[in-house]
């Protein structure tokens, strides 16, 4: 991976990275206002002669006061960028580029749209519109070691909120480790599609970094479809008669049945339970009657805004269940 370009506009101090010498211009009030380390390192290099005076030849550093760190420069430079960023102005940045979906569910929630790099952010030492994964989890160590600011922290937590679309596993084991539950829950609504059971040892070992954290999704996985079976099979296309076709309810209510509980047979976490009830809009009973197909397009939207209250992530899992809840999901295996 090439180096990060940074520069500095202002800059009074200078850091050389060790062993390639690759040297920095940074301004070092903004480096001590986000990182309590390096307050602490330039606290003991006031007295430090300029670059020059080390032999360091001219240039741009030569009077400024520098100090050696061992890092690696791939990453190091979009880290300085950081720390020299406004972090309100980096907010405002996440907050325009906030994926819909992570807070309510939608009826294409596992193949929403996932966020793509803009190269030209990234070559100019800026934070890219989304941080992919192989570049923010350097950054996010570099955090730690440099004990930065939080607001600081916090834009990197939200571009690791952002990448749960694209690589929700990989989102959901890095959040667990650095225990960020927030952040795992909204990765969780991402793994619902694969069951539990097929992932291999291999994986298990590699994403989840704890027994609870591999159990919160198998539970997820299985109180929603729980819960899914649960409102479907409970759902009428007239309910107490309303709506009702005096000439196809019979017809149209048996078809709605039918269908319902061969639904049911095959609900998984991730069914789309409204899409498949619709279909029945194509059957001839209902396209070709106007009160039956009303009266369809009713109990589907019913059955969506039910839907939509069925938990799909941690963090809207009771932790504890009703005694018909338990019974229910040990049933279901």
């Amino acid at each position: 991976m090439a180096p990060f370009s940074f520069h500095c506009s202002n800059p009074d101090f200078t850091i050389r990275t060790v062993p390639d010498g690759t040297t920095y211009q940074v301004n070092k009030s903004k480096m001590e206002a986000g990182s309590s380390v390096f307050r602490d390192m330039f606290g003991t290099c006031d007295d430090l002669p300029p670059a020059s005076e080390k032999g360091s030849g001219p240039g741009p550093d030569s009077q400024s006061p520098s100090m050696e760190i061992h890092e690696g420069t791939e990453i190091f430079g979009l880290f300085l960028g950081l720390l020299h960023s406004d972090p309100a102005e980096l907010s405002k940045g996440t907050e325009a580029n906030k994926i819909e979906g992570l807070a309510a569910p939608s009826d294409d929630w596992d193949t929403r749209t996932q966020g793509t790099v803009d190269v030209d952010e990234v070559a100019n030492h800026s934070l890219p519109s989304l941080i992919p994964l192989p570049i923010l989890r350097p950054l996010l160590d570099l955090a730690d070691k440099y004990d930065i600011s939080t607001s600081y922290l916090e834009v990197l937590h939200d571009h690791l909120k952002r990448n749960a679309p694209e690589s929700p596993l990989e989102v959901y084991s890095l959040a667990t480790q650095l225990e960020l539950p927030s952040i795992a829950s909204a990765a969780s609504a991402f793994l619902l599609s694969r069951p539990m059971a097929t992932y291999t040892t291999e994986e298990v070992e590699r994403y989840f970094p704890t027994i609870r954290s591999y159990h919160l999704l198998v539970r997820l996985q299985a109180y929603r479809k729980m819960k899914l079976r649960d409102v479907l099979s409970k759902e009428s296309l007239f309910p107490h008669g309303y709506g009702r076709c005096p000439k196809h309810g019979d017809v149209a209510s048996k078809l709605w049945q039918e269908h319902r509980d061969e639904t049911c047979t095959r609900i998984t976490p991730s069914l789309d339970v409204v899409g498949e009830m619709a279909e029945l809009l194509k059957a001839p009973t209902f396209h070709k009657c106007d009160t039956c197909s009303k009266g369809l397009s009713a109990a589907v939207d019913m059955l969506q805004y039910k839907v939509n209250k069925v938990p799909w992530s941690l963090d809207r899992v009771p932790e504890k269940l009703a005694e018909w809840e338990e019974r229910a999901m040990k049933k279901q295996g």
